[in-house]
């Protein structure tokens, strides 16, 4: 008996329920062609209801499509419901069930002149059937251009929009059909409105895996697998109004809750930089940029199939990879997504710098490999100081401590600060331990990216772990040479709270000066670039 495996959004489960084939009823058995339990596409399942489409066949061939469901809390199986012949004119293809879960579509692909599976339609005859009393209730037929040499859809479930009154249609068209003959007109999306029967055509690009609807129907957004293209196309105005560049290896666009934004899956194997883009409806621009090792964790190079979304798109299922990338069958994750995806979710995702969100990335590596400590946060992507930073030719920044001690077995002296320099393909070009005599203990920091390709540093050091710590500040050239270490001592600990280095490259503090136990005043300061201190302020 085969199972089938179904993810519950709303349960957050995955559910495995047995559809029993073997009792399918003799009568059905009789009017499919066959004697043993048929091969059957499951096309939905509600959670109580099996909906199932087999095929009639004669002389080993595929005759007819009829739909079926099997209720499991009867244990039977319904009428069979008879959709459409096959012959060689004829080629029925499934378009998918609409996002208000009461409808499933199927297409009727013809052609007259035959061998409708390899020479393609020139005509659709759109169906669908309801799910719940199983009745063909809207049925509209599509003319396609006419063209020498057809083209069929892209295969698979078409898009549906949210509310479920629209459905594109993309036409199939790539560069190996291209050079054997292009097609004219060019390939089109078809834009159906289903209440009204009406369809409108628009360009489209060649492979246009990527596509979504905004949630209010305004705008279809297409990306191409092989150009790295993408078009908006206007739904109100009627036009393609916006067209930009995007990424190349595009498996699927999936859209955020706010619908102010949209997520880009590509095959990472294949393409760099090894991020999912988050691009923006408004003007399809880079919004942010999520390392692919946040989503697939353990690896960079992934095949993104098997992904799935949430009608809203709140919630996002992420099938567990091997180590070559592929899909491995044993699991999902769920992920939550925010309203809208922004910079502050995902470190150094600010801007849509791709490079910055893959520095942080390969900063991690190197620090996890090299066993340095680091307190992993969110932190805010515009800040200047962080604990893991990119200048603008790509070279990678980080702060970490390096630590003798385990949970066990604690003891002052056993940890230094260290500050490393990386290049844009995450090698090292230096590190450097920053012990200074005075100090008994270290804890992490941040640091600035300098334009002459050094940096400064805040560095957390204790005069003793018992008491706070003091406020440290070093900078390094571009080699790594220590160039001024400064501390801000006289007996009261100032501790920092906010770093910034301003376009003097003068280093503003803000933070507490302790009078004593947890007694504290504002404080500020300001360094400037030769670690001179040009101001230290305490509030009255």
């Amino acid at each position: 008996m085969p199972y089938y495996q179904f993810f519950d959004f709303k349960e957050r489960k995955a559910v495995e329920v047995p559809l029993p084939l073997h009792e399918f009823p003799q009568a059905h058995l009789q009017v499919l062609g066959t004697r043993t339990p048929p091969m059957a596409h499951v096309v939905h399942f509600d959670g109580q209801v099996f909906s199932l489409t087999l095929n009639a066949s004669k002389n080993h061939e595929a005759s007819a499509t009829y739909f079926c469901q099997y209720d499991t809390r009867t244990n039977r199986f319904s009428e069979l419901v008879y959709l459409s012949p096959w012959d060689d004119t004829r080629h029925i293809e499934d378009i998918g069930f609409d996002s208000t879960d009461e409808y499933f579509y199927f297409a009727i692909g013809a052609n007259p002149a035959g061998n409708v599976i390899k020479n393609g339609y020139t005509s659709l005859e759109l169906n669908r059937i309801h799910l719940r009393n199983r009745e063909l209730d809207w049925k509209m037929k599509v003319d396609l251009p006419k063209r020498a040499r057809p083209l069929k859809l892209n295969s698979g479930p078409q898009l549906f929009s949210r509310d479920g009154t629209k459905l594109a249609l993309v036409e199939y068209n790539d560069a190996g059909i291209q050079r054997d003959d292009k097609p004219n007109p060019p390939e089109q999306v078809l834009v159906v409105d289903i209440p009204s029967k009406t369809v409108d055509a628009y360009p489209s690009l060649l492979t246009a895996y990527g596509q979504v609807f905004s949630p209010d129907n305004r705008y279809l957004i297409l990306g191409s697998n092989e150009l790295g293209r993408m078009i908006r196309i206007d739904l109100e105005k009627k036009k393609l109004d916006l067209e930009g560049p995007g990424h190349k290896r595009v498996d699927r666009y999936l859209p955020t809750p706010s619908g102010k934004s949209f997520l880009v899956f590509s095959n990472t194997k294949l393409t760099s930089p090894k991020t999912v883009e988050v691009r923006r409806v408004s003007d399809l621009k880079l919004q942010t940029s999520i390392p692919v090792r946040m989503v697939f964790p353990g690896t960079d190079a992934v095949v993104p199939s098997g992904i799935f979304s949430g009608l809203d798109g709140r919630m996002l299922l992420i099938p567990y990879v091997d180590k070559k990338g592929w899909s491995d069958r044993k699991g999902w994750r769920l992920y939550e997504v925010p309203d809208d995806v922004t910079s502050p979710e995902v470190d150094g995702g600010s801007g849509g710098d791709m490079k910055v969100a893959q520095g942080v990335v390969l900063g991690k590596q190197y620090a996890d490999a090299n066993h340095l400590l680091y307190e992993d946060r969110k932190e805010d992507p515009n800040a200047s100081f962080s604990q893991f930073v990119v200048n603008k030719t790509g070279d990678i920044f980080l702060i970490g401590t390096l630590s003798d001690n385990s949970d066990d077995d604690y003891k002052v002296g056993r940890t230094r600060p260290v500050v490393a320099k990386l290049g844009p393909d995450g090698r090292p070009k230096w590190q450097r331990i920053l012990v200074k005599k005075g100090f008994l203990d270290y804890e992490g920091g941040q640091v600035a990216a300098l334009p002459d390709g050094g940096c400064v540093a805040d560095v957390v050091s204790y005069v003793h772990p018992g008491s706070h710590p003091v406020t440290r500040v070093v900078r390094l050239d571009a080699q790594g040479k220590v160039l001024w270490d400064y501390h801000f001592g006289g007996g009261r600990p100032r501790i920092g709270d906010r770093y910034e280095l301003l376009p003097d490259l003068s280093i503003s503090i803000t933070g507490r000066l302790y009078e004593g136990g947890e007694k504290y005043r504002p404080w500020k300061a300001l360094l400037d670039k030769n670690g001179k201190v040009l101001s230290d302020e305490v509030a009255p």
